[in-house]
């Protein structure tokens, strides 16, 4: 039997992603800002928040730095290729770790060769109903790959 032909899916930005970074982003400086801490410490938290918030905005929901992940290959193996914003591509392996549910995918993988894995997590509104059908049927069955012997 052949396998299926890998699954090429690219990402697309995403409003959720936007919104829930938002709302986590001002929730967090609010509890910050009441902090029983000096004025000054509070303002330099909540502006140290406040940029942490757009460079996570850019990465997740916008997908516009370097390292974003782009697009991803993925075969029936659970072998994976990310191709970043830059144009780099790393290929490695998707882990046990991974989550399917409705309104969430995390595609846990590590690189060939690297010490840790890093985690994809997929909104609904990133892809077309079709491709985020076929990732998750993909990731539940799936072959993990057998030991090398």
């Amino acid at each position: 039997m052949n396998e299926p032909a890998a699954l090429q899916i690219e990402f697309l930005p995403s409003s959720i992603a936007g919104v829930v970074t938002l709302l986590a982003v001002i929730a967090t400086a609010a509890l910050v800002a009441w902090l029983p801490r000096e004025p000054w410490y509070r303002l330099l938290a909540v502006s140290a928040l406040g940029a942490y918030g757009i460079a996570l905005t850019r990465a997740w929901a916008q997908r516009s730095t370097p390292r974003a992940v782009v697009a991803i290959a993925l075969d029936a193996n659970r072998h994976i290729a990310i191709v970043e914003r830059s144009g780099h591509r790393i290929e490695g392996e998707v882990q046990d770790d991974s989550y399917v549910g409705s309104m969430l995918t995390t595609i846990v993988w590590r690189g060939s060769g690297a010490r840790r894995s890093r985690t994809i997590a997929i909104l609904p509104d990133m892809l077309s109903a079709e491709d985020l059908r076929k990732l998750r049927v993909l990731l539940r069955l799936g072959k993990i790959p057998r030991a090398r012997e």
